[in-house]
């Protein structure tokens, strides 16, 4: 990948712009478990950066809430307070969206000025541009498909807009590491790390479901599922083919179980086969927060009863982004050096 010539100032851009992505994606984290999704009822590009600043217009915004399936479905007996603290994290995820663009446009702009980038480099930035608008585009939809008839968002919009924004992180990291061509070790399996990858992505795809649908709550044992390992209604024959992946609940927490014990076999097999390699410092740390991971993930399942457990949720989806971090590093490794 060229890009003229190397700038820290470049680097260091990208760099921020991974870490606002990673934030972006634990704010709707939050912003769903706290069913705060549909708390802004109306998308305006500009005057959206500012909330309410007086008590009419909370009343306002409040009035408008209660206009739409979420308030009389779910929280009929909400107050201005109640509606106050739900908008604070849907008002959050949408201004640190903005800032993100305005983050990624200006510099971009700067140093396009300063012909810091190559043509061919100038096309990834473009299309990193692209999947940042799809990613807005795609998280209005999801947002409008809780503004009819039911009073949240469903699992797959949810995840459809997650897994896009993990694409997004994905494409602007390996960017980074290209940009600064990171030492590469070309003694590691791509095919490998490929299946990594790919299962964690299907790992991903279900954890999001297991967020949009509150799955979590259904089953709060392990390693048992209510005292089964096959627990009844695993495949709901009422449902569609389709329709029992993202709207079975036990379907849906089966699968992420079970994936999450797949992917920390495949990890530790691999660990084990490159062990001894060098240069592959990230082989280690991957192995212990496969393991973090998953006790994070047992964790907010004991914990979720009645209600899922905000903090180890959180936690739990940021060790992800971590995990994928880390097979990005060792897959940008593997390759041969340019």
């Amino acid at each position: 990948m060229e890009s003229k010539s190397y700038s820290k100032g470049v680097s260091y851009w990208l760099l921020i712009g991974c870490v606002m992505v990673v934030v972006q994606v634990l704010l709707g984290g939050i912003t769903r478990l706290t069913g705060s999704g549909l708390s802004i009822t109306e998308w305006n590009v500009i005057m959206g950066w500012i909330p309410p600043l007086n008590d009419l217009q909370w009343e306002e915004a409040f009035d408008k809430y209660k206009q739409f399936p979420q308030f009389h479905l779910l929280n009929s007996e909400m107050d201005l307070s109640g509606f106050k603290s739900i908008f604070f994290w849907e008002y959050l995820h949408r201004v640190w969206a903005r800032l993100i663009g305005v983050v990624f446009l200006l510099p971009f702009l700067y140093f396009l000025v300063r012909k810091k980038f190559s043509a061919s480099f100038v096309q990834l930035l473009l299309i990193l541009f692209a999947l940042g608008a799809l990613q807005g585009l795609v998280g209005w939809m999801m947002v409008s498909t809780g503004l009819k008839d039911r009073p949240w968002v469903t699992p797959l919009s949810l995840s459809t807009h997650l897994l896009l924004a993990l694409l997004t992180y994905c494409f602007i990291y390996w960017v980074y590491l290209n940009y600064n061509q990171r030492e590469r070790t070309n003694n590691l399996s791509i095919t490998y790390l490929n299946g990594l990858i790919m299962l964690t992505g299907v790992q991903l795809l279900f954890g999001g479901f297991m967020a949009g649908s509150h799955a979590a709550l259904n089953f709060n044992t392990w390693p048992s599922m209510n005292g089964s390992f096959i627990p009844m209604g695993l495949w709901n024959e009422q449902l569609s083919f389709f329709k029992n992946f993202v709207e079975n609940n036990t379907w849906i927490q089966f699968i992420h179980r079970n994936t999450a014990y797949v992917l920390t076999l495949a990890i530790v097999v691999f660990w084990f086969l490159n062990r001894t390699k060098k240069g592959v410092n990230e082989l280690h740390w991957l192995l212990l927060i496969i393991f973090v991971q998953v006790a994070l993930g047992i964790t907010t399942i004991l914990l979720s009863v009645g209600k899922i457990t905000l903090v180890w949720a959180v936690a739990h989806q940021g060790c992800a982004i971590i995990l994928l971090t880390l097979l990005l590093r060792l897959r940008y490794k593997a390759q041969p050096a340019l």
